[in-house]
């Protein structure tokens, strides 16, 4: 009975974090406005049959005389979508355009618009209970294909060395590559990782050699398929601290998956979900050797991590190639 009124908090904290993220968007979809009606070439009179607005209360949101409402934010983001359809080449413009008119300028909530929708982006912004709960029970059950289409279709995956160099996990990996595609998604791989299973091929140690050349050949069939994406620079520093950094700096607008072996690195990132940074909750998966994908259990997290260390890697403040991840 103790644990329900927790379990209330954590709840409403996340359903918290959604409503104000949507009230957000709605705000800076409104100061937009004038801009990407411009941008779609429609005239105010136009724009606003489109939508089913009148002339004068286009120009009233334009101005800020009313306040956008959630209804009229769909309206208009459906519009949008509608001509981004037709001219995909629009889209960047008005991403742009409303990254700029941000007020949280760290955090590009446009950044990222998913499948090129910004209605899918909307409904991505709402909490999904069943996952929100799903957290705390059933983290032994093995991923399946509904699951792999859903982090396919709304996350941001990264791998790191301990997954990509054990064997099997190709074969594992094959049915969240198949989803990834079909969204035109890409898993991250920091610029780190390949340069520890680079010097792992040069060992002379012939497992540690191998499993370094097993890493390398996934990533470069991935790459060959338009599945990856290497993301960092030379001077980053440790991989542990990149993966830190880079997860603190964008939970706040992306949903983010990690699958590592590495309980360490595991334990570490699962400290972001905490109430205190707030944000999307991180979606943190191991590979169990001839098994499958699953979820990692908090009685699997390593002991050695300390709040101190979590605070000394927290800093994102000099992360280099990593301004956005869209």
């Amino acid at each position: 009975m103790m644990w329900y009124p927790i379990i209330r908090r954590q709840v409403k904290s996340v359903i918290d974090f959604y409503f104000r993220l949507r009230q957000s968007m709605v705000e800076t979809m409104q100061t937009s406005l004038k801009q990407i009606r411009l941008v779609l070439g429609f005239g105010v009179q136009e724009f606003g049959d489109l939508v089913g607005l009148t002339r004068q209360t286009i120009n009233n949101l334009e101005s800020k005389k009313n306040k956008m409402s959630v209804v009229q934010y769909v309206a208009v983001c459906a519009i949008i979508d509608h001509c981004v359809k037709d001219k995909p080449e629009l889209l960047s413009v008005i991403s742009t355009i409303l990254c700029s008119n941000e007020e949280e300028s760290d955090h590009h909530l446009f950044a990222m618009i998913e499948n090129g929708s910004l209605l899918k982006k909307w409904f991505l912004c709402f909490p999904d209970e069943s996952k929100i709960l799903g957290s705390l029970q059933n983290e032994s059950e093995f991923m399946e294909r509904d699951d792999f289409c859903y982090i396919a279709e709304s996350c941001r995956i990264f791998l790191d060395q301990s997954v990509l160099c054990e064997e099997g996990f190709a074969a594992a990996l094959q049915p969240l590559r198949s989803a990834m595609k079909h969204n035109d998604n890409r898993f991250i791989v920091p610029l780190g990782v390949i340069k520890s299973m680079q010097y792992d091929m040069l060992s002379e140690e012939i497992a540690k050699s191998e499993k370094g050349r097993r890493g390398m050949n996934l990533l470069s069939h991935m790459q060959s398929e338009d599945l990856a994406e290497i993301r960092g620079e030379k001077n980053d520093g440790s991989v542990m601290a990149t993966f830190i950094s880079v997860f603190a700096k964008f939970k706040a607008v992306n949903r983010l998956a990690l699958i590592t072996n590495d309980a360490g690195l595991a334990g570490q990132i699962m400290m972001l979900n905490n109430d205190t940074l707030g944000g999307f909750r991180i979606l943190v998966l191991k590979y169990e050797h001839q098994i499958g994908i699953r979820r990692w259990r908090e009685d699997e997290i390593s002991d050695a991590q300390t709040d101190a260390s979590y605070e000394t890697n927290r800093d994102n403040g000099s992360l280099i190639g990593w301004n956005r991840i869209d």
